[in-house]
């Protein structure tokens, strides 16, 4: 039997998932529901000292791709202390994701969370849309500050969300870990419009809003990996985590859980339990007794670009092809060879060791997964 726990600021979780901030976590009802379907923490949706107000429309889907408009919750402090009292945490663990303007804010927000209840608290610093801090998007001291106003103020971890370019640069993962915090959740949503209408050149979003979706887990996957070298803290990892499979790849590459967010409001509540399953089955057919297995096994097959051999590999059609696959699959690969190496010949496609590079992208393109590299 294969276990899913883990021990995550020193919160002993029954899983490494986590229901991220969104309004998908917007009260009570919507956080018990989340816990009732295995998540092993619920995030509040940000908490401030003034509420939020309703715009609307305010949340986009197109392709895959997620885009809200809403800042911060539209409950006021005294809501967010009762939402806490209605919450049946059972196994779980509330954590409460805070926003403020100055170190004093940060401060006040997180003691007061502490006394409602919360188990951990998440600094929002940094915000996709509205009004940004933008002072702090250059100077980590000032993150290290209110991360130090927050730590020294509370008993209950603290973690740290960052959006993608705070997450490489090494000053704020630095500023973060000296300052008391014990993970850091990354990367933030980034800021986006889901389109113009050319027919009448009006944007479709009244607002640039935050984008979030598997298209961007590559991102998301590069800051893990980054921020496990660079931080002497924990890691959430967040923002394209759609299913068990992306859980194991945030996993191997450093994580110790994942926030889980656009996937729970596109699929409903239940997809958590579904995702744990497969998880979990997937674990024991590979013979995984617990994450810590899992945990960072695919980090040392990257390597910095300058440590990157220098043989040269060339493209072989290592299976047997006469053009006819779906999609049009001939004209792509022949389409995406800049160097003219493959072409189609007496029925069947061949590649040009002369002219091949060894770029590898028709190896990526090709559906049948006709090309190798020898």
């Amino acid at each position: 039997m294969s276990s899913l726990s883990v021990n995550f600021m020193g919160l002993p979780l029954k899983n490494p998932i986590i229901a991220a901030a969104g309004p998908w976590c917007r009260d009570a009802a919507a956080m018990q529901k989340a816990i009732d379907a295995g998540a092993a923490a619920v995030v509040s949706e940000t908490i401030t000292l003034e509420k939020s107000h309703m715009v609307s429309p305010r949340v986009f889907y197109r392709d895959g791709e997620v885009y809200n408009t809403t800042l911060y919750s539209t409950m006021s402090l005294e809501d967010v202390e009762q939402e806490a009292e209605r919450l049946k945490k059972k196994d779980a663990f509330l954590i409460c994701n805070i926003r403020g303007t100055t170190p004093s804010e940060l401060r006040y927000l997180g003691s007061r969370m502490q006394r409602l209840g919360a188990d951990a608290l998440e600094l929002c610093c940094f915000t996709p849309i509205g009004t940004k801090l933008e002072d702090i998007s250059i100077r980590p001291e000032e993150v290290g500050e209110m991360v130090r106003s927050v730590t020294s103020a509370v008993e209950i971890p603290v973690m740290v969300r960052l959006p993608h370019h705070a997450a490489l640069n090494p000053a704020f993962a630095r500023q973060i870990a000296q300052n008391g915090a014990r993970a850091i959740s990354a990367i933030e949503s980034l800021e986006g419009i889901n389109g113009v209408d050319i027919e009448t050149g009006r944007c479709t979003m009244a607002a640039i809003g935050g984008c979030t979706g598997a298209h961007l887990r590559p991102l998301s996957l590069a800051a893990t990996a980054v921020l496990h070298q660079l931080a002497d803290c924990e890691i959430a990892a967040m923002c394209g985590v759609e299913n068990w499979q992306s859980i194991v790849e945030f996993l191997m590459l450093g994580a110790t859980v994942v926030q889980m967010g656009s996937a729970i409001m596109l699929n409903g509540y239940g997809y958590i339990t579904e995702t744990l399953q497969k998880l979990e089955y997937w674990m024991q057919e590979r013979g995984y007794r617990d994450l810590s297995a899992v945990r960072g096994k695919a980090l040392s097959s990257l390597s910095p670009f300058e440590k990157l051999p220098d043989w040269l590999l060339h493209a072989d059609a290592a299976l047997p092809c006469d053009g006819t696959c779906p999609d049009g699959c001939q004209e792509r690969c022949r389409c995406a060879c800049l160097y003219g190496a493959i072409s189609y010949k007496d029925g069947k496609i061949a590649v040009d060791p002369d002219a091949c590079t060894g770029c590898g992208l028709c190896v990526s393109v090709c559906p049948q997964k006709v090309f190798t590299m020898r």
